[in-house]
């Protein structure tokens, strides 16, 4: 049973690294690209295009923005370890995708939910 509370705990985390990697792939291999942003505006990038648009829409839009910030609300109100992986993983793709305001509160929103209780070692119980 340890081990599997551990997978639990450590879940929501890699899905967070996972999510910021692939934030990351999307920024410097997709958006940023001088090549590509011409080869798309010439009409001739098939998929990479369709996914650079979308990235590119999702933060021009504030979309990102806008679920960060329900998130880091939803998180911090409902307390659920659900609630608390998205808003992790969404803080990390919006601290790389240009989101970095709202993306910082659900990453910190989402990080004190997961963060486990501390352990009381009875020194802070009242005496009798």
């Amino acid at each position: 049973m340890p081990r599997l509370r551990t997978f639990h705990r450590i879940v929501p985390w890699l899905a967070a690294v996972a999510t910021g990697l692939i934030a990351a792939w999307l920024r410097y291999r997709l958006v940023e690209p001088a090549t590509l942003a011409q080869a798309c505006a010439a009409g001739a990038g098939g998929l990479r295009c369709a996914l650079r648009a979308m990235t590119v829409v999702a933060f021009h839009s504030h979309g990102l923005e806008m679920v960060c910030g329900a998130l880091t609300l939803l998180a911090l109100i409902t307390r659920w370890r659900l609630i608390a992986a998205l808003a992790l993983a969404a803080g990390a793709a919006g601290l790389i995708l240009y989101s970095f305001e709202t993306g910082a509160a659900a990453l910190l929103a989402g990080a004190l939910v997961l963060a486990p209780p501390p352990r009381s070692n009875g020194a802070d119980t009242p005496e009798a």
